[in-house]
């Protein structure tokens, strides 16, 4: 019997620090509204509307984690040039983030290499991060919601 109560102790003690931790980790997210992408550079915040957005054909080869090779094509914008009309300037690393907290880092001189990195439009109007010819797979961010620039 006692046995049974300190067993139920331990498990009541383990789902309030699980909801305690949930709760912290939801109130330090970034919260972004649907259909906008927010932009963080110099102290400063954009956000941008998804849907006007200049976006152009692309067409690319990327890689997965087994090093297979998959042709994606969509509707996307450089995200240098996504930088570049957000107002952000000078720049060493870019982080772009998933709602889900997800990320991935580029530098600045990849992201100055053109037809190379992309945020491409989804069907469900999000946006995904594809790094053309890139060996890291990882960096392949689906429903981004932050780009960050320090």
């Amino acid at each position: 019997m006692k046995k049974i109560k300190s067993i139920n102790i331990i498990i009541a003690a383990l789902v309030l620090l699980t909801v305690i931790a949930t709760a912290v980790h939801f109130a330090t997210r970034t919260d972004v509204p649907e259909g906008a992408l927010r932009v963080e550079y110099g102290g400063k915040a954009v956000e941008l509307d998804v849907g006007k957005l200049e976006l152009k054909p692309v067409q690319g080869t990327v890689r997965n984690g087994k090093g297979e090779e998959k042709t994606v094509a969509g509707q996307g914008i450089e995200l240098g040039q996504l930088l570049e009309q957000a107002g952000a300037g000078d720049y060493t690393t870019v982080t772009v983030t998933a709602d889900d907290e997800y990320g991935a880092q580029l530098t600045a001189e990849e992201t100055a290499q053109p037809n190379k990195v992309y945020l491409l439009l989804e069907d469900d109007s999000s946006l995904r991060l594809v790094v053309f010819g890139d060996e890291n797979s990882k960096r392949n961010v689906s429903n981004v919601k932050l780009v960050s620039v320090s």
